[in-house]
């Protein structure tokens, strides 16, 4: 699904009154939610352009503070994608993950330690201790 320009014109002034500039940090549009990573978050998620579609066709801009209020208040299913992706857009743009020392997603070792400290500590003592309780599955 792409969006025409007034649609994106609309989330970027929804965008701004959820994530306006400030503390060094510019704001949602200037951050491009509206343009490269709405397309991205979109390429990741289709599922999201027809609910933001439709919360951004009922959208009136010209007061976007009050607008979200009334989305929050009487849509939450809208409120809730739209908060999604302005968030998710934002936080993908590299420089604004860079500048709030976000890593971005990435795989993390599992410890292969064969002795974990939760081992040693005492805490499965009283488990061990009583030994197995279980009740046979039926029929087996």
């Amino acid at each position: 699904m792409s969006f025409d320009a007034e649609a994106r014109a609309r989330l970027a002034a929804l965008a701004d009154a959820l994530i306006p500039a400030g503390d060094g940090m510019p704001s949602a549009s200037e951050a491009g939610v509206a343009g490269e990573w709405l397309d991205a978050i979109l390429a990741a998620e289709p599922g999201f352009g027809p609910a933001l579609a439709s919360v951004l066709a009922a959208a009136d801009v010209s007061d976007p503070a009050g607008e979200l209020r009334r989305i929050e208040t009487t849509d939450p299913a809208g409120w809730g994608t739209l908060t999604t992706v302005v968030a998710g857009a934002y936080f993908l743009n590299p420089a604004i993950a860079e500048k709030v020392g976000y890593p971005g997603r990435r795989a993390i070792p599992v410890d292969a330690d064969p002795n974990p400290d939760w081992l040693e500590d005492g805490l499965l003592d009283s488990v061990k201790s009583r030994g197995p309780i279980y009740r046979p599955t039926p029929g087996a």
